[in-house]
């Protein structure tokens, strides 16, 4: 599959990375740390795979490596697939070894309380400081069928095939990412690009629809909002559907009692 070019440069590199760190691999392609290796090999992803786990001298046929600080250079994005305070370090070993983008897994931040939003903040602002990009935590994952970089843990991908096609489904919620995406293939419609953001301490829904309806293969960008932070973006994206002449289809959960 051809690499497809995204042209906002803070985001490119996690929709289109040339190297992917996965903290937490797994040998085990149904486990959480497994899953998006089997996506990348299964789905002809051409970059480098920098699979970490110090118990394993290979995983899924992939050089395994002890930690971030062995590897042979700063990869483009690392997936965080460990849980707890192993999750912050992870992240924070990122930021130091000049990761670019990090996809946090990893749940118990601000979904649990105040400690956990406090806890989050607290490592987000530290990527900040370094320049790395965070998505999530608590994020399902991102999956570019465009050139098979599938870092998500998405069981659905397994349940109904997927297909690249013209459309983008981005999500806070990965449940409804899910959904979406199932009835698109069940249809027989083509989905490129498949994002859930999570948490959105950092990367939010509205960016990530500017860096897809970059991608000159998208036709149709479907959003499904819990909460807008800032309108800014979203307004960006909606400006970029209407210049290309892109449907911009967006779902705001509600705010009745119901």
């Amino acid at each position: 599959m051809a690499s497809v070019p995204i042209g906002d440069a803070s985001l490119a590199r996690l929709l289109d990375p040339a190297s992917i760190a996965i903290v937490g691999a797994s040998d085990n392609p149904d486990k959480i740390g497994g899953r998006p290796i089997h996506y990348m090999r299964r789905h002809g992803y051409a970059g480098t795979l920098y699979p970490i786990n110090p118990q394993r001298a290979e995983v899924q046929g992939e050089r395994a490596w002890p930690s971030l600080a062995a590897l042979p250079a700063a990869p483009d994005l690392a997936i965080v697939a460990v849980a707890g305070e192993q999750a912050v370090r992870a992240v924070d070993d990122c930021a130091a070894l000049g990761v670019a983008a990090a996809i946090v897994i990893s749940a118990g931040f601000s979904e649990t309380g105040e400690a956990g939003r406090a806890l989050q903040e607290a490592m987000t602002a530290r990527a900040r400081a370094a320049g790395m990009r965070i998505v999530g935590p608590n994020s399902q994952g991102l999956a570019n069928f465009g050139n098979g970089a599938i870092a998500s843990f998405s069981t659905m991908f397994l349940e109904v095939a997927p297909g690249d096609g013209p459309v983008a489904v981005i999500s806070q919620s990965g449940g409804m990412c899910a959904m979406v995406y199932g009835l698109l293939r069940q249809r027989g419609i083509g989905v490129r690009h498949v994002h859930a953001t999570g948490n959105e301490a950092d990367v939010s829904v509205a960016e990530l629809a500017c860096a897809t309806l970059r991608d000159p293969e998208v036709g149709c960008v479907l959003l499904y909002l819990e909460s807008l932070r800032e309108a800014g973006p979203l307004a960006e994206a909606a400006a970029l559907a209407r210049a290309r002449g892109v449907p911009l289809i967006v779902v705001k959960s509600g705010r009745s009692e119901a």
